[in-house]
C-alpha cells in the first residue's frame, strides 16, 4: 500500500515541468497520479485502481472508519466517496466537513480516493426522482442545476489538492426516464460543453487532479467518446454496468475507447433475486463481466458499501457479506 500524501500539493505539476524545460533542466516524471494514454500512472508506473464505492458519506456512520479494513481485508487500493446534489444544496458546510473526514481517513489508509458528484439526470434539465432509503434531505435529491454543480466543484477543487484524489464530474447523465440507448454519440457531444465548463473551473483552482467524465444513458453509453474526447489531457472516462443486457454489442465501443484512453468502471454489481435493475448472479453477470474487466485491464470500484443502497456488498448487520460482496472481495484479491 502506498504512503498517503498530504492534502496539499503545488498548483500544477505541468507548470513545473514546463518551467524546467524552459530553463534547460531535464524534467523528471511527476510523482503524481495522472493519465497517460490508456493508463493511470503514478510515479512512472502503470496503476490499476480497484476498490469499493461507498455511497453518500452523509449516510455512513459518523463514528466508523472502515478504510483500514477495506485496504487490509478487502485488498482494495481505491474508494469512491459520493455527495448527492441535495446533500450539498441543503447543507454544503456539513457535507464538505463529512467529505473531508472520509477523505482523510481513506488517504491515511493508503487508498486513492474518487470524489463523486452523485447527480442522476441532465445538466440544467431532467433529474431522476429520489431513489434512496434516506430522509436526510429534502426532495430533488438529484438536483441537476449546473449552478449547484459548479458550486460543489469550486469548493472541492479549492479544498483538495492531493493528486491521489480523482474528481468524477457527474455520476450518471441521462436526459429522461425513458432515454433510449441510441449509440450514435450525439448525447456525448451534447454533454461535452457542460463537462468542459466544470473542467475549466477545476483547472482554474490550480488543480491537476485526474478528472473522470461520463457518457449518457446512466453512464453506460460510451459511443462518441473515442472520436470526440475532452480536450483536457488528464481526463479518464467512467462506465457503469449492471445486469440486464448483452454487453457484446457494446464491446467495440469500449475497445475503441480503451485503446487510447483510461477507463474506470465506478459502478457495477448484482443481487440475486432482486426486483431492481441490478438483479443477477455471479454466473449470469459477475463472471462474464469480470472476464471483460480482465480483457481490458479496466480499473473499477464495486457498488456499494452502504447497506441501505443496492446492490449492497454487506447485509443489514453491516458485517456479513451478500453474495455480491463475497464475489467482489474474492475478485479484489485476485485482480
Amino acid at each position: 500500500m502506498r504512503r498517503p500524501r498530504t492534502l496539499w500539493a503545488p498548483p500544477t505539476h505541468w507548470a513545473l515541468v514546463a518551467w524546467l524545460v524552459l530553463c534547460g533542466i531535464p524534467a523528471v516524471p511527476a510523482m503524481a497520479l495522472d493519465v497517460r494514454g490508456p493508463h493511470f500512472v503514478d510515479g512512472g508506473e502503470i496503476l490499476r485502481l480497484k476498490g469499493i464505492a461507498m455511497g453518500d458519506v452523509g449516510d455512513l456512520p459518523a463514528d466508523e472508519n472502515p478504510y483500514p479494513e477495506i485496504a487490509r481485508d478487502w485488498g482494495a487500493n481505491a474508494v469512491r466517496l459520493s455527495i448527492h446534489p441535495g446533500s450539498w444544496r441543503d447543507d454544503s458546510v456539513g457535507a464538505l466537513a463529512r467529505l473531508t473526514q472520509h477523505v482523510e481517513w481513506a488517504r491515511s489508509a493508503g487508498l486513492y480516493v474518487i470524489i463523486d458528484y452523485h447527480a442522476i439526470g441532465w445538466p440544467d434539465g431532467y433529474a431522476q426522482d429520489k431513489f434512496v432509503a434516506s430522509d436526510k434531505t429534502t426532495t430533488d435529491w438529484y438536483d441537476t442545476r449546473m449552478s449547484l454543480a459548479l458550486d460543489f466543484w469550486r469548493a472541492v477543487a479549492s479544498t483538495f489538492k492531493d493528486d491521489d484524489i480523482l474528481f468524477e464530474l457527474w455520476n450518471e447523465p441521462v436526459s429522461g426516464a425513458a432515454e433510449q440507448l441510441l449509440g450514435d454519440g450525439a448525447s456525448w457531444r451534447a454533454l461535452q460543453p457542460f463537462w468542459q465548463q466544470l473542467t475549466h473551473l477545476i483547472r482554474g483552482q490550480g488543480n491537476s487532479n485526474v478528472i473522470l467524465a461520463a457518457g449518457s444513458h446512466w453512464a453506460f453509453d460510451l459511443s462518441g467518446i473515442a472520436e470526440y474526447p475532452l480536450s483536457d489531457p488528464n481526463t479518464a472516462y467512467i462506465w457503469h454496468v449492471y445486469p440486464g443486457g448483452d454487453l457484446a454489442p457494446h464491446e467495440p465501443g469500449l475497445e475503441r475507447l480503451a485503446d487510447n484512453h483510461a477507463v474506470i468502471v465506478t459502478e457495477w454489481g448484482f443481487e440475486p433475486g432482486s426486483s431492481e435493475h441490478w438483479a443477477g448472479t455471479a454466473k449470469s453477470f459477475g463472471e462474464p463481466f469480470v472476464a471483460l474487466l480482465e480483457r481490458y485491464k479496466l480499473s473499477y470500484t464495486g457498488w456499494c458499501w452502504n447497506v441501505a443502497y443496492g446492490p449492497s456488498l454487506r447485509n443489514s448487520d453491516g458485517r456479513s457479506l451478500t453474495p455480491w460482496g463475497a464475489f467482489l472481495k474474492r475478485y479484489l484479491h485476485a485482480s
